[in-house]
């Protein structure tokens, strides 16, 4: 049983694909997370980024400043923030590398011009 707990975790959390990830946020007012969340690990992304942090990713990922990065795709990036936070999609690994590169950029660069 544990190990299933311990999979079924990994598996709603990152590893959900795009199609269950869909039918999650549908029937996310009945907070099945509370299932499989929080037994083996303490942070939950794909669902704080969905929820509790949108509002942060959007204010981040959509800034016209990260839009403008000569690295990124305007159309790339906007299509995973709305893909994420509003079609229920699963992107928190793209999310978790777009927020280090952002926010990386703006402590490390853009501070020292």
């Amino acid at each position: 049983m544990q190990e299933f707990t311990f999979k079924a975790e990994y598996a709603y959390d990152y590893g959900m694909p795009q199609w269950l990830a869909r039918v999650d946020h549908l029937f996310s007012p009945l907070h099945l997370e509370k299932l499989f969340l929080g037994r083996h690990k303490l942070c939950h992304y794909r669902v704080w980024y969905r929820d509790a942090l949108a509002g942060y990713v959007r204010e981040i990922l959509l800034d016209e400043r990260t839009l403008c990065r000569p690295y990124l795709e305007r159309k790339g990036v906007e299509a995973i923030v709305n893909g994420h936070t509003e079609d229920g999609l699963n992107y928190t690994s793209a999310i978790h590398k777009l927020l280090s590169l952002e926010l990386l950029q703006r402590i490390f660069m853009d501070s020292s011009s």
